[in-house]
């Protein structure tokens, strides 16, 4: 006889099916073979090479960086629940049955970022232990309040893409992670020197999670936008990786009556000529991808929190670095943009496509490369040197985009 328990766990192994198909159909026997296989024995290898000798580059890496990344992937967390169109026939009259779904759905969740946790921890000990001079204890407390963080941001994130919706969504949630690193970075450093804090930090987020927990099964009229989110969580990675089989998968997207950028469709170039307008649908088409803006700006926040860590001496040769890891990143919009239906209608010439790429990925790079370089222009020369540093990184990013534009186009 069915039960909620018994159709939680067909669903998860249904998934699990289907993920293990995808994978398998980009990896056969041979590539398993030949790559993969000696793929994971050199990891090991190298893995153990760590924690005997750290690689002589830790030294450029700040111990605030380290805690910058546990944030980021603290803030990875995500929370399954295992819906379906479908249930809108029987799950939506039958509330215990579709409250029991949840609840599995929440306990899979925590127990998946468990694991993740403790994986991503361990892969990181060496380093810890052996670099940043951590002690065991220290090691297990970072675990800990890493994964009730993780958790926690899960729960945090989805109920305010429960409660709030376009541009709001997207400031609250932006706003959550800026706040968020702030205090992971400020306050996780010192909390594990001191064991009172730290057991009180702890029972706050254990509280806090069974609050959230609570108000995750109790919330009504979400069916939908949970409906939706659980087969764009199936689908996440998916089309990602049968696109090296040449199948290219639709994720499903939201969709608004107007966009909450260019919602008027207002001209960006007066001068109206094929490049530019391949420059302004690509432009826009970034802009109104929450995802993409999203990856835009982790990656400007990572980049400032590097640049801040790293010693006066190696700052501006990393800030050349950047500035050409930047555009190269911002190429992979106009590439994903270049592919979708609409643009696909249009036959483009390949001069004008050059052109157009220059324009956009400048266009593109600009404002968040010149966050980073006034970071490193004020860390060393205080406002003037934030300043100065403005004209000079217009230039370089004009020139760099020149040369990048010739091999992405």
């Amino acid at each position: 006889m069915m039960s909620p328990k018994k159709l939680f766990f067909r669903r998860l192994s249904s998934e699990l099916k289907f993920q293990f198909s995808v994978w398998k159909t980009i990896i056969d026997w041979t590539v398993a073979l030949y790559i993969v296989i000696p793929a994971i024995a050199l990891g090991i290898n190298q893995y153990l090479l760590w924690w005997q000798d750290p690689p002589y580059w830790l030294n450029l890496l700040p111990v605030g960086l380290l805690f910058a990344i546990f944030f980021f992937f603290a803030w990875s967390g995500k929370i399954r629940i295992f819906l379906r169109e479908g249930d809108q026939l029987f799950l939506l009259y039958e509330k215990q049955w579709l409250k029991q779904i949840i609840k599995y759905g929440l306990i899979y969740s925590f127990s998946l970022n468990f694991l993740l946790s403790m994986f991503f921890v361990l892969f990181l000990a060496p380093f810890i232990l052996q670099h940043y001079q951590f002690s065991q204890i220290q090691l297990i407390s970072l675990f800990f309040i890493t994964f009730l963080s993780k958790v926690f941001l899960g729960l945090t994130k989805q109920l305010l893409t429960l409660r709030f919706y376009g541009w709001r969504q997207f400031v609250v949630v932006r706003g959550l992670m800026v706040l968020g690193s702030l205090l992971f970075a400020t306050f996780v450093p010192n909390i594990l020197n001191d064991s009172i804090i730290y057991m009180i930090t702890i029972l706050i987020l254990f509280i806090a999670i069974g609050m959230l927990s609570i108000k995750r099964l109790n919330y009504k009229g979400s069916f939908f936008v949970d409906v939706a989110r659980e087969q764009s969580e199936k689908l996440k990675y998916v089309s990602f990786l049968l696109g090296f089989s040449g199948v290219n998968i639709k994720k499903p997207r939201k969709q608004r009556k107007r966009p909450w950028l260019f919602s008027r469709s207002n001209l960006i170039f007066k001068k109206r000529n094929a490049v530019n307008g391949l420059a302004e649908l690509c432009i826009k088409s970034t802009l109104r991808n929450g995802r993409s803006l999203s990856q835009y700006l982790q990656f400007v926040l990572i980049c400032i929190l590097f640049i801040m860590g790293i010693p006066c001496n190696l700052k501006w040769l990393i800030w050349l670095v950047f500035a050409f890891v930047f555009i190269n990143f911002v190429g992979l919009y106009w590439k994903e943009s270049l592919a979708s239906e609409f643009i696909e209608l249009f036959y483009w010439n390949h001069e004008d496509k050059h052109l157009a790429l220059r324009k956009f990925l400048f266009i593109m790079t600009l404002p968040g490369f010149l966050l980073i370089s006034i970071t490193a222009g004020f860390q060393v020369f205080s406002w003037l040197g934030a300043l100065l540093i403005l004209p000079v990184s217009i230039g370089l990013v004009f020139y760099l985009c020149r040369i990048v534009a010739f091999y992405l186009v």
